[in-house]
């Protein structure tokens, strides 16, 4: 167990020092309070002048043959001079200001050397030209013989240049169309009202917190992640190179004591750095003038920065700042030098840059596979947060719950790798000698580092086989199914026995398929049988408290229809069987063993059952699953088999496709089938089936004579 108080000591301690050194201090107060006002506001104001330049500059045109200029656009350039001077005047009339009457300023236009013909979209790429114009055709219509020109524009959305030229042309062009339409229609005694029926007027309702959620979050994520860099090369690679991370590992402190103490000390650097860099930005907007900088608040007072975000923004860093700084650690770890450290710290915050650069882009979504993609999904938890966006519920738990559960990997890896021998004391460490099978000593168990690791990298990757079995199918229901029935034996039970036996750890042990007692079967049998009845009330109680999904009643209807055209035992086999046998392996077997060999029983049980919630993918069923991943887990536990969890758990799925077949036996016990679902279940249908869940718990109970794990 780890003594709070020498951790206390060591956290106290190395706090301390790092808050002396005078690189910490830069690193995570003086970047972050210079960094945010040097980059906006300074930022803004050479974009304001840039584009204040770009308004009155002189852009170049190329055109597909000097006819097109001469015989086309030129006289439609000029009959626009005309336009744009009686609506100036008539906007001055109206007491427009300068800024409002610069709109109605000609484009200047310079005509290039009409040689390129054929090779303007090459000018254009090359840059060459701003905008090329290519008058395509020339057509006459009606008993008047009027013109239509077909016009197309050349540009680069790249360049800011030549976006804004083909902007000017674009609106040169419809104004010249919107006066000839009205000419044509006086000139055949029409009102132009007549053409009008519908007028739709746009305004732009964007806010600073929108400007800024395209801006700050990935920097505020990777700002986050580098103010955990130097304390982790200092209380590890910095250590050895004074020479006294030897004589720190041979005093009489457990090693987990000083693990806990380190990490907890490069934990709180990262989040302080992390609550500095969001207080500079708060200050940036408020005091700096942000908003009115870009003009972006409505008279009203609407459209303002979201500042009531900042409190959820700062605690939704907090599980990527214990996730970075554990990643650290275990990277840094690795070093001889500070300097060797720094080396292999870089590779890290690149790897953490792809995902967070993919999130950036304006048309990345917080939804999918996204919502589990590790940094990417705080990126753009932020962005949505700064851009005072509706974010649901569901969001938050899918990014703070995948984000938690690769902390916890990424500690544990740390204090597996931070507690080795051969990385504490080795002159040279690498990848290789760390992840060398001659090096691995036999074991009963696999550790919970290496376990909650695999979980960890498991996790997405089930996520998004999920999403692509359902989106690669015609019937959604089916393929998932179809696709689990077969992926669930290799990732869930044949992955987890490579990596054992790579590891040298024993399988059979591990795993749990020793044949159990009579009792503990009968129990999961029971359990099994009526473990459907506690957790229907518990869904009404969460129903009535926390609501439910408005689609959940249209979902389960869709799952039934979807079983049914599989067939009774094709999905018996695919929703009872193959679960109930490999995630009873890989989360009671091999994730509760590995657990029990660090933690005591019930923390174990009920880390293991979170995590067995979590993989179902569902928020609204969580409490329901993991309540059933509780008692799965009592039952390997206390007989020390897998096997009346097994028994339980199919029973359990086997139970629901039995009810997707045939509704009817609900009806013969007594249960009225009604609209609105979840609904308390009869008060005999209740009472009988505790007492036989109970019964089944009751059986169970009483560990073998052979259990060990409760030390």
């Amino acid at each position: 167990m780890i003594n709070l108080r020498r951790t206390k000591s060591i956290y106290t301690k190395e706090l301390v020092d790092l808050l002396r050194d005078h690189r910490t201090l830069l690193a995570m107060v003086v970047v972050p309070i210079v960094l945010y006002p040097a980059l906006m506001l300074g930022g803004i104001q050479v974009l304001s002048t840039q584009t204040a330049k770009l308004h009155d500059a002189q852009f170049t045109v190329g055109f597909q043959s000097k006819s097109d200029w001469e015989d086309v656009v030129r006289p439609m350039l000029d009959q626009e001079a005309s336009v744009l001077e009686l609506e100036r005047e008539k906007a001055r009339a109206d007491g427009a200001s300068e800024a409002e009457l610069a709109e109605f300023q000609k484009p200047v236009i310079e005509l290039i050397d009409p040689n390129v013909t054929g090779q303007l979209e090459v000018a254009v790429r090359s840059r060459q030209v701003h905008c090329g114009v290519v008058v395509a055709s020339v057509e006459t219509h009606g008993p008047n013989r009027e013109k239509q020109f077909r016009i197309r524009l050349l540009y680069q959305p790249e360049d800011l240049r030549s976006q804004l030229a083909a902007d000017r042309l674009d609106r040169a062009f419809e104004r010249v169309a919107e006066h000839e339409v009205q000419r044509r229609l006086r000139a055949r005694q029409v009102d132009p009202v007549v053409i009008e029926p519908v007028i739709v007027e746009q305004k732009a309702l964007t806010s600073a917190g929108s400007v800024l959620g395209l801006i700050v979050p990935l920097i505020l994520v990777l700002m986050t992640i580098t103010g955990a860099i130097y304390p982790a090369i200092d209380v590890t690679a910095g250590e050895r190179e004074r020479g006294t991370l030897e004589s720190l590992m041979v005093c009489p402190v457990p090693v987990i004591d000083l693990i806990c103490g380190k990490f907890l000390v490069v934990s709180t650097i990262a989040i302080m750095g992390a609550a500095l860099n969001l207080g500079s930005v708060t200050v940036t907007v408020f005091l700096g003038g942000f908003e009115q900088v870009l003009n972006l608040n409505d008279a009203d007072g609407s459209g303002g920065f979201p500042f009531w975000a900042l409190p959820v923004v700062l605690a939704c860093l907090v599980p990527l700042a214990v996730l970075m700084s554990a990643v650290m650690i275990a990277v840094c770890s690795c070093a001889r030098t500070f300097k060797e450290a720094q080396n292999y710290v870089l590779p890290v915050i690149l790897a953490a840059l792809f995902p967070g650069g993919i999130a950036a882009l304006p048309g990345t979504r917080l939804e999918g596979v996204n919502l589990v993609m590790p940094v990417g999904n705080m990126v753009l938890l932020t962005r949505e947060l700064l851009s005072g966006a509706h974010v649901p519920a569901a969001s938050y738990a899918w990014v703070l719950l995948s984000t938690c559960l690769y902390a916890a990997a990424a500690v544990a890896l740390a204090a597996n790798v931070f507690g080795r021998e051969s990385v504490l004391f080795a002159e040279s460490v690498s990848l290789r000698a760390i992840f060398n099978r001659k090096l691995f000593k036999r074991s009963d168990r696999p550790t919970l580092s290496a376990a909650a690791l695999y979980a960890a990298i498991l996790f997405p990757i089930w996520f998004h086989v999920q999403n692509l079995l359902q989106l690669s199918s015609d019937d959604a229901v089916s393929g998932a199914l179809y696709g689990t029935a077969i992926l669930l034996p290799i990732l869930f039970v044949g992955a987890p026995i490579l990596a054992m036996q790579f590891w040298r750890v024993d399988t059979q042990n591990t795993l749990r398929i020793r044949f159990p007692a009579f009792r503990f079967v009968l129990g999961g049998a029971l359990i099994g049988l009526t473990a459907w009845i506690p957790a229907s009330e518990l869904f009404v109680f969460q129903d009535a408290y926390l609501g439910s999904p408005p689609a959940l009643d249209a979902m389960n209807k869709a799952m039934d229809a979807g079983l049914a055209k599989l067939g009774f035992w094709i999905a018996l086999v695919c929703l009872a069987i193959v679960p109930g046998i490999c995630e009873e392996l890989f989360f009671r077997g091999f994730l509760l063993s590995a657990a029990l060999k660090k933690m005591r029983p019930w923390p174990a049980i009920l880390m293991s059952a979170a995590i067995f919630g979590v993989f179902h993918f569902f928020i609204f069923r969580f409490f329901v699953t993991a309540g059933l991943g509780v008692v799965l887990g009592m039952l390997c536990w206390r007989s020390r088999s897998i096997w009346p969890g097994v028994i339980a758990h199919m029973l359990h799925n086997g139970l629901a496709t039995c009810t997707a077949f045939n509704p009817q036996w609900r009806q013969r016990i007594g249960i009225v089938e009604v609209d609105k679902w979840p609904v308390h279940l009869p008060t005999h249908v209740i009472l009988i089936g505790s007492i036989i869940f109970v019964t089944g718990i009751a059986l169970s109970w009483p560990a073998a004579k052979s259990e060990v794990d409760s030390s």
